[in-house]
This record gives C-alpha cells, structure tokens and sequence, in this order.
C-alpha cells in the first residue's frame, strides 16, 4: 500500500506545481482592458524612415520604419490634478519595462525575416486612459518582386502587420486622418537606385487558429526604380554587339570578309554581356524582363542576319542569272528593313511591358 500512497502523493504534487506553474504564465500575459466596448479600436500608423537595400533576386528588403499604435484602456486612466501632469513619457528600457506591465495589442510584422538589427521604443500615456506606442526598427523583410518591366520597373514593398493574440472580435485595427497625416515615407532613399512613390494602408480580414476571424493591415510602399542610370550600363553594349549585324548588311562583299565567324563572335559577346547584366543587376535575365526577352531575340537576330548574308552571296540564289539585279535590291531592302523590324519588336516589348 505504501508505494501506491507514494505514488498518489507525488502525482497530486506534480498537478498542484503544473497547474501554479499554468496559472503563473496566464497571469504574465495582460489581458485586455476591463471597462471597455469590444471590440477595441487600435490606431496604427506607420512611417518608412528608409530603405538601405532591395535584393530582387532573394526578394528581401532591408527598412527602417517607425510604428504607431494608439488605444484607450480606462484602467490606466490616472487625475492629472493629483499627479500635476496630463500625460506621463517614457522612453528605451523604462517604456519597455512600463509596456510588460501593461496591456498591448502585440502587433508583429508577418513578413519580418529575423530579429531587428536595431531597435527603440517609446510610450506615451495620457490622464483619459490613451496610451500610445511608437517602435522604430531596422530589419529585413521578405517582400514580393516583380521584373517583367525592368529597368522601367516599379515595386511594391509591402509588410503585413496582425495581432495574433487578439481576434478581430476582440481588437480591429481602424485608421482615421490623424493616422494618415502621420505616415509618410522618406524623399531620399539609402537605396540609390530607387524613388519612393507613395505609401498606402489596406484592412484585411482572414481567418485564423479554429475559424475565427482576423484582422491585418498591410502597408505597401511604392518605389521606382531610376532607370537612367541603367541606359548607359544596358542598352549602349548591346546595341554594340549587335551592330554586327549592319556591317554584315551594309559592308560591300570584299570587306565583309567571314560572316560567319563575325556572327559567332557576336553571339559570344551577347551570351557574356547576359552574365554581365545578371551579375550586376540581379534578375534582369532571370526573371521574366524586357532586357532578357530582347537578349533572347538577339540571337536569333543575329542568326538571320548571317543567313541572309550567306544566301545572297550564294552563286545559287535562286533567280540570279535571269534577274541579275535581284539581289541588289534584295539587300538594299533588307539593310533597312531587318534592323528596322528588330528595333520596333525591342521598343514594343519595352512599351508593352509598362501598359
């Protein structure tokens, strides 16, 4: 009997110290607000202060934003003719400490990759019950890229912000004009090769752990790409290599020497100015873009081009002992139409790609 009242006793200890232990981390965890209509209305606002790095290959972007989150809880509601102050701030470890005690929304941001670099916090709590939450950090988030217009492109970094803690029939993120005129995004980008455009909020609403509903916002920042530092790098070398192909058309046929290994010369050059362009700029052959469309036509451009030439230095073209001055007006119309019809079809995808 002994070993069983042993047993008894230290399976009743272990369910007494889980059930403390349960009732011990319930507690750390602030609930929400007593005295309060759910669901709670959370303000947010954000602020892109900058945006160091864009990898378009990995689809990462580096950012510093600051984040703004304003909500009403009556129990830290205080008389400021008692205290002799209408509002109390705090900044760094004192916010953070003040925060754990507290209840908070616990937004976090869905597409951050990893631990902040960097970061700071500040709190602001005022006599009706308003506390307010402003945390900047420096991180890397991970972030759709679209290159099918490159280097004309423009892209939509975007960053999905949800309290998992809350559904949306206990907390909803709501946005009013004060929230708007306090986001904005920065003028000038670390990013030099980028523009910020605009940045614009949307509610979502999604469905979570057990059906229920939630609420995210997700803030996009538009950013163009400055394209003019990307003429001179793309289009001026390839338009070098290619000029192969007039020498080949226009040259007389004493100077046009080997056609032959002209044009596998060129079509080296093209496949090496490919891994130039995709080793400095990331995605331009990889991903689906004008400039890999256009390098792409560019050797079967180059491919016609030596046909032709062959065919009409060939001694058996057809029809050149009974029309002698066929051929002569054959090349002097495909000097001009050829080149013309390849330029069009790379202007079109160009143009096509920003419709």
């Amino acid at each position: 009997m002994k070993p069983i009242l042993l047993r008894l006793i230290l399976a009743t200890a272990s369910w007494l110290a889980f059930a403390l232990a349960g009732t011990a981390m319930a507690d750390e965890t602030p609930r929400l607000p007593k005295g309060i209509h759910l669901p709670l209305a959370v303000h947010s606002s954000m602020r892109v202060l900058d945006i160091s790095r864009f990898n378009e290959t990995s689809g990462e972007a580096s950012m510093t934003i600051e984040t703004t989150e304003r909500w009403k809880d009556p129990t830290q509601a205080f008389d400021p003719k008692t205290t002799g102050f209408a509002r109390f701030d705090y900044v760094g470890a004192e916010a953070e400490a003040k925060l754990a005690s507290i209840w908070t929304p616990a937004t976090e941001i869905e597409n951050r990759i990893g631990e902040p670099r960097s970061g700071s916090v500040a709190l602001t709590m005022r006599a009706d019950g308003t506390v307010t939450r402003i945390r900047r950090i420096d991180a890397d988030f991970r972030v759709e890229v679209d290159m099918t217009t490159f280097p004309f492109d423009r892209q939509i970094l975007t960053l999905s912000l949800v309290t998992p803690r809350h559904s949306a029939d206990e907390v909803i993120f709501v946005m009013n004009d004060i929230d708007r005129e306090l986001a904005s995004v920065a003028s000038e980008l670390s990013a030099n090769s980028w523009t910020a455009r605009s940045l614009q909020f949307v509610m979502e609403r999604f469905y979570g752990w057990n059906a229920k509903p939630f609420v995210r916002i997700k803030a996009s920042t538009e950013i163009q790409r400055k394209w003019q530092h990307y003429v001179l790098p793309i289009f001026v070398p390839f338009a070098a290599v290619l000029s192969v192909s007039l020498f080949l058309l226009w040259a007389p046929a004493r100077l046009s020497g080997d056609e032959a290994s002209m044009t596998y010369s060129a079509l080296l050059a093209l496949a090496a100015l490919g891994f130039t362009y995709e080793s400095s700029f990331p995605g331009a052959i990889s991903m689906n873009s004008p400039v890999a469309f256009m390098v792409s036509l560019g050797y079967f451009y180059l491919v016609v081009v030596l046909l032709i030439s062959m065919l009409l230095t060939d001694a058996s073209f057809p029809g050149r002992r009974r029309y002698p001055h066929l051929v002569e007006a054959i090349r002097d119309n495909i000097r001009f139409s050829v080149p013309a019809s390849f330029l069009l079809i790379c202007i079109c995808s160009v143009l096509l790609s920003l419709l």
